[in-house]
């Protein structure tokens, strides 16, 4: 049995942009901004509520140009169990 590590946002209110080009918070699966892209996330580009890593590491960067301060996110994390014995 192994733990992933799932992320809900709560909140994400950030500088609107189509593209989220201007403020977004990234998230990737691993302990660094080199491992896979879970996605970029802002204001419109949020497909889903929950993500979920395939290990026990997420990593989270929150980005910003700095020229608007309109933004915020609030997101809450918990391990949880998958798999099973083997």
């Amino acid at each position: 049995m192994f733990q992933v590590v799932s992320v809900r946002f709560n909140e994400l209110s950030l500088e609107r942009h189509v593209r989220c080009s201007y403020d977004s918070v990234l998230l990737f699966d691993g302990s660094n901004d080199y491992s896979p892209s879970l996605g970029r996330f802002c204001s419109f580009a949020v497909s889903a509520s929950r993500v979920s890593s395939s290990g026990s590491a997420l990593f989270v960067i929150f980005r910003t140009d700095h020229n608007n301060d309109v933004g915020r996110f609030s997101m809450s994390w918990t391990f949880v169990s998958q798999g099973g014995q083997g």
